[in-house]
């Protein structure tokens, strides 16, 4: 009975994960404040990466369509190597200690991505995070143009064209 219900669960995540999509933010707004540190103690800021379009994740270990999709942001992120991409996987009020356990437990995976850890829940307030996953599109100028409310393949022909729409021109030489 156990392995039906997770299957079920399993079913239905993948499901929802497939039905969706980034959904435009219109019209675009200037992004939260964005300033935390990764996995080594190095601080980041968001505003550091004007210039490039930046995928801001809030997820958890203990969330499924959190797990799910990470295999599927770093094949983005792979993809997007050499392009003014950014991704900021931002960790809910999780101990470094639970973080990297759970990275160690992706087998299949080794997520090289920028972790940052939001210890107190802050910046999930600021960016009105209520469900996990949520991930915003952050254009070169720091607005935000799309939102997504849980997960999907993020390696997927049309989400990889809407964000690669997004890229500043390459400067001519």
């Amino acid at each position: 009975m156990k392995c039906i219900a997770l299957l079920g669960l399993c079913l239905l995540l993948s499901f929802a994960a497939g039905a969706k999509e980034l959904k435009p933010i219109t019209p675009p707004r200037n992004a939260p404040p964005l300033q935390l540190l990764d996995l080594e103690g190095k601080p980041h800021d968001l505003a550091a990466y004007r210039g490039k379009v930046v995928m801001v994740n809030f997820w958890a270990s203990w969330c499924p369509p959190c797990r799910v999709e990470m295999p599927s942001m770093q094949r983005l992120k792979d993809r997007m190597v050499g392009k003014p991409f950014v991704m900021l996987a931002v960790n809910m009020a999780e101990s470094e200690a639970e973080v990297r356990q759970f990275l160690k437990d992706l087998k299949d995976t080794k997520i090289d991505f920028t972790i940052l850890m939001d210890r107190d829940g802050a910046a999930l307030k600021q960016w009105k995070v209520f469900v996990f996953p949520t991930t915003y599109i952050v254009d070169a100028e720091g607005r935000l143009r799309y939102a997504l409310l849980g997960g999907i393949e993020w390696d997927d022909v049309h989400t990889v064209n809407t964000i690669e729409a997004l890229l500043p021109p390459a400067p001519s030489k």
